[in-house]
């Protein structure tokens, strides 16, 4: 039985203190004492001897190498996750840990999380961000698996929740999609051309490229072949924890050569001449070969925000609806299958690395064209 002894400090105090004897250490077979010290009352000292006698008798003193808080196994996930990522994807995971996943799960034990846990988060989190609540349920999904390899649960209660699946994608289906069609790209391009040369030239080629916005910002007046008309993708611009920082491409699909036509090369030309006078009046030499093709003007990156201003700027000029910069990409992509282009050629071209993202813009791209299928099979048929 543990005894309370009483001692004097330095300062002549009266106080009292405990050893408590807690068993042995399972994983290196030691033994293990808890000390306290420095109560005022033998009281004192024995109410605090209770609670610890109490939670070490039920397992709850000692951070036990089969349970743990999911908070701390988040962490040990998340340190070695980081590693395998860019440090934009980064960037993305850290803020979903922070406003969805630490927030709901905060002090539970990670094998004391239920199945009805789980599914009360995909829920929560799918009615804040109905387009993007996978990627933080994939967090929570990815630490349990890491929890598993640990042996501290048994199973992943998240590989048996019930995905939600939006209302609005049945909804949307007459409105319009992030994408334009042949007349409505003409609209915006010549309202675009309103608004200046550089305006008009990053979305021209945004739109006769397909190429990833991140892509296009990223790129230098060296990756341009004006002999060959040909344009070399090999980088990308991300947002990290430092900024703007320059990145290998999405996949090695997306390091590419792709062609443009005359009249792009030509508006390319324009913009070089132009922005060669500009970047002179405030003392900058345009001439060095890593010199962007699209800066501010300061001669740096231009982030996303500034890039969704002026979408807003030349669509409301133009009268039609918004789509984002990536809905260009789309845009060429349902334009080159209406111009008779294979599902290969548009693969290439867009960087595709998986084949079913390319089929799936494909079926948006014949949607249109679905009912008149049967009167064109016939018409073949007829021919001579």
């Amino acid at each position: 039985m543990t005894k309370i002894i009483r001692y004097t400090n330095k300062d002549n105090e009266t106080l009292y203190k405990f050893r408590y004897y807690a068993g042995l250490d399972e994983l290196t077979g030691k033994q293990r004492y808890i000390r306290r010290q420095g109560f005022t009352s033998e009281k004192a000292a024995k109410n605090e001897l209770l609670k610890i006698e109490y939670l070490v008798s039920t397992n709850q003193y000692f951070k036990d190498v089969k349970s743990g808080k999911f908070s701390d196994v988040l962490d040990e996930w998340l340190e070695l996750h980081k590693t395998r990522v860019k440090a934009s994807t980064w960037q993305g995971i850290k803020w979903r840990v922070k406003n969805y996943v630490r927030p709901y799960f905060k002090d539970m034990y990670v094998d004391k999380i239920t199945l009805r846990h789980c599914q009360d988060f995909t829920n929560k989190v799918f009615k804040t961000s109905p387009k993007a609540y996978v990627y933080s349920i994939s967090i929570v999904k990815n630490t349990f698996d890491y929890a598993l390899r640990l042996g501290m649960i048994e199973n992943n209660p998240m590989l048996y929740v019930i995905k939600p699946k939006p209302m609005q994608q049945v909804q949307d289906s007459s409105k319009h999609g992030n994408f334009y069609n042949k007349q409505e790209l003409k609209k915006f391009l010549a309202a675009a051309k309103d608004k200046g040369l550089k305006k008009y030239t990053l979305f021209r080629l945004l739109a006769y490229s397909g190429m990833r916005v991140g892509e296009c910002l990223a790129l230098t007046w060296h990756d341009l072949d004006f002999k060959n008309n040909t344009i070399a993708i090999n980088k990308t611009l991300a947002t990290t924890e430092k900024g703007f920082e320059i990145q290998t491409p999405k996949t090695k699909a997306s390091i590419r050569e792709i062609s443009l036509d005359n009249e792009t090369i030509q508006i390319l030309k324009s913009w070089q001449l132009e922005q060669r006078k500009q970047l002179l009046k405030v003392g900058i030499n345009a001439m060095d070969s890593k010199q962007l093709i699209f800066s501010n003007s300061k001669n740096d990156f231009i982030g996303n925000s500034t890039i969704r201003k002026y979408l807003k700027q030349i669509s409301k000029k133009a009268g039609i609806h918004l789509i984002t910069s990536h809905g260009f990409r789309h845009t060429h992509a349902t334009l080159l299958f209406a111009s008779g282009m294979d599902i290969k050629q548009v693969q290439a071209r867009l960087g595709h690395s998986n084949v079913q993202t390319t089929l799936n813009i494909y079926t948006h791209a014949i949607k249109d064209k679905q009912d008149k299928i049967g009167d064109e099979f016939a018409r073949y048929i007829n021919l001579n």
